[in-house]
């Protein structure tokens, strides 16, 4: 069993635990630790314990019972979410984990801690850990190599870059076979910054037989953006054609992310524009990476003050106003004409209409839920309308869920009766009848108002007049 070192001092206070972990670097610890329902809640029990516990002994004593009486998910959700914190707590929690009967070896987590206890000064137990998990638990070269790059990942993202590159020597001296080894050495390449080095494994995967797809040149392409070397991102980016990608969904979308990483709004409003004449939709992902990148947005809804625009047309008219980026306010109205993000996030059925914002950033939230009660004002509604918003619990930040804040606040503003559910804290609810009421009280667009940059974009005239005498007949009934 791999040695791990126990906490030898007092629990440290919430406030002074590191918070070194890079959100990039965190991805697949934050795919266990967004474990559902009664582990999320649990786990919330935990930290709240672990934070008021003053010893050592304590906290161990907490840490064992919960390990020992919770189930596997449970534990491993709260020792990625130590991990993710880099909380020191996450050692001899993880030092319980390995005593469990169900424990199971994990590469992502061994290299955590062993980057851990690096940071917190046991560099003989981290490197007794390294060494301790390769003998028993690694068969082959390929899973060794595999290995290391979650080695890199982990340091690197930990600011510990030299131990990183000192890792990355060693993965290169071994006989590497495999497409899975390559594509996680361009991924720890690209989370420690090293583009070049990245371009050349991705070039060697290239020449020994493994097709690389999109993700990979988008994970080399975004790192060139990232330190600002825009032709190396668009050289990249152009030879995904010369490696035989067709432009799909995935490749478009993830093209858009290396444009976003750099916020080139003008380069990414000539993609989306290029993509909605290809047919091609942006994704959920392409949605929230776009409109983070536009600054001015994101200064509107800060503080979610009176002068907060609260219809698509009030916010495109806003940026053309205010933002010094001449491509901002086009790149949102672009947005909005493409109703594909929107369609995928409302679900619609006999008894209920609901919008769906699991999975958006809170800007996002905001530009979609001004989206949705354009489309709700012109439909004939079922019984029930609701927005989901959640309750946190896939949220980086701990406290108050901010979309479900934001969609509280928004949705006060215009005056919606829409308001949360006592059996769901995490869904906005109300009846037909109350919602139709709150629509038509809506203030109708200004005539002068430029609702679309694009005519063509406009709802044909025969499908405007069905709906309305859909929404009179139904009135009517």
């Amino acid at each position: 069993m791999p040695a791990v070192a126990s906490l030898s001092s007092p629990a440290p206070a919430a406030a002074s635990r590191r918070r070194r972990f890079s959100p990039a670097a965190s991805a697949s610890l934050r795919r266990v630790a967004s474990g559902g329902g009664s582990s999320w809640r649990s786990e919330r029990r935990l930290m709240s314990v672990l934070e008021r516990t003053v010893t050592a002994g304590a906290a161990e004593r907490v840490i064992r019972g919960y390990v020992g009486t919770k189930s596997e998910r449970a534990a491993l959700a709260a020792l990625s979410r130590l991990l993710m914190d880099s909380d020191p707590l996450a050692i001899p929690f993880y030092e319980a984990v390995t005593q469990a009967r169900w424990f199971k070896w994990s590469s992502i987590h061994a290299a955590s801690v062993a980057a851990l206890l690096e940071v917190n000064g046991s560099i003989g137990e981290s490197r007794s850990l390294i060494s301790d998990s390769i003998s028993p638990h690694l068969q082959s070269t390929d899973e060794v190599a595999l290995f290391y790059c979650d080695l890199m990942a982990a340091f690197s993202s930990r600011g510990l870059k030299d131990r990183a590159v000192g890792f990355y020597t060693e993965l290169r001296s071994m006989p590497l076979s495999g497409r899975k080894a390559y594509t996680a050495m361009i991924k720890s390449l690209c989370l420690m910054g090293l583009a070049s080095e990245a371009e050349e494994a991705l070039r060697e995967m290239v020449s020994l037989g493994y097709q690389p797809d999109a993700f990979q040149f988008g994970l080399v392409a975004k790192c060139y953006g990232k330190s600002g070397s825009l032709v190396e991102m668009e050289r990249v980016i152009a030879s995904m054609s010369d490696a035989g990608i067709r432009l799909g969904t995935g490749a478009a979308n993830i093209v858009l992310s290396c444009y976003s990483s750099c916020r080139d709004h003008s380069k990414m409003l000539v993609w989306l524009k290029k993509m909605r004449k290809l047919r091609v939709a942006p994704t959920t992902k392409a949605y929230n990476f776009v409109l983070n990148s536009c600054p001015t947005l994101a200064l509107v809804i800060q503080e979610l003050g009176p002068s907060l625009p609260l219809s698509t047309a009030g916010l495109v008219k806003k940026l053309k106003s205010v933002s010094k980026l001449a491509a901002e306010a086009e790149l949102v109205q672009e947005l909005l004409d493409s109703s594909s993000v929107l369609d995928k996030a409302m679900e619609w059925s006999e008894t209920e209409v609901k919008l769906n914002l699991h999975g958006f950033s809170t800007i996002a939230a905001y530009v979609l839920m001004l989206q949705w009660v354009d489309v709700i004002k012109g439909r004939t509604l079922p019984l029930e309308v609701s927005v989901v918003c959640g309750i946190g619990k896939h949220s980086d930040v701990r406290g108050e869920p901010k979309v479900r804040e934001l969609a509280q606040e928004v949705l006060r503003q215009m005056g919606s009766p829409l308001r949360l559910s006592t059996r769901n804290k995490g869904r906005l609810v109300a009846k037909r009848d109350r919602v139709k009421q709150w629509l038509a009280s809506l203030p109708v667009p200004e005539e002068g108002t430029d609702q679309s940059l694009d005519a063509t974009h406009q709802k044909p005239f025969v499908l405007r007049l069905f709906r309305e005498l859909g929404q009179f007949f139904s009135n009517l009934v």
